[in-house]
Order: C-alpha cells, then structure tokens, then sequence
C-alpha cells in the first residue's frame, strides 16, 4: 500500500533515487525514524531528497542542452555557404540535410582542396 502511494506521488524518481533517498533515511540526514515508518514519513523524507536534487538536475540539464547546441553549430558549420566552392550549385543548394548528418553526398575531393585553399589564402 505504501509502495504503491510512492510510485503514485513520485513517478520519476529511479531506482537510484530510491536508494539514496532511504540511505539517507538510515543515516538519519532527515531526522531521526524509529520503529515502523508511516506513508507519511517517507513522503516527506522524498521531499527533502526532491529538494534536494533539483538543482543538480538543472545543473545537468544546462550541461546537456549547450553540448547539444554545440554539436549543433559544429554540424551546421559543414553546409555553409563559405565551405562551397566557387562553381555553382552551393554545397547547401546540392546537398540535403538528412543525407549530409548520414554521412551521404558530402564534399567531393576537389571541393576540399578548394575549401582548404581558401582557409590558406585568408590567413
């Protein structure tokens, strides 16, 4: 009944979450329980631990969406319009997006040493 109550009010909390939370239960971090624990103990020792972990959580969540926006702009670097050569059509008018991130239809081997050339001649 207990167990079902917790699942109920707190669905996303993992296995590990669980583990931590009643470790710290045991080391008494929330308090000090004795004898039979009610529903009511454990909802508030999961608030604490829910507390608790927020700010990690947003932490890692931040982490995670700037990794993604860079290896967005790192992706997207390879279908402008400076990487094409000078002879028409563009890179980004010749190749398709879902095909490029497959690795298919990419640069040719004189577009690289075109590509490279103009690196060379800006600096």
């Amino acid at each position: 009944m207990t167990l079902n109550e917790l699942l109920r009010v707190f669905p996303c909390f993992t296995i590990e979450d669980w583990r931590l939370c009643t470790y710290k239960m045991i080391n008494e971090e929330y308090g000090p329980y004795f004898e039979r624990l009610k529903l009511a103990q454990f909802v508030n020792c999961f608030r604490k631990y829910e507390q608790q972990r927020q700010p990690i959580i947003e932490i890692i969540r931040e982490n995670e969406r700037k990794d993604a926006e860079t290896a967005q702009t790192e992706l997207m670097r390879y279908i402008q319009p400076e990487y094409a050569t000078a002879k028409e059509p563009t890179v980004r008018d010749r190749v398709d997006a879902v095909d490029w991130f497959k690795g298919e239809n990419r640069l040719t081997y004189t577009e690289r040493q075109e590509m490279d050339e103009r690196l060379t001649e800006k600096k």
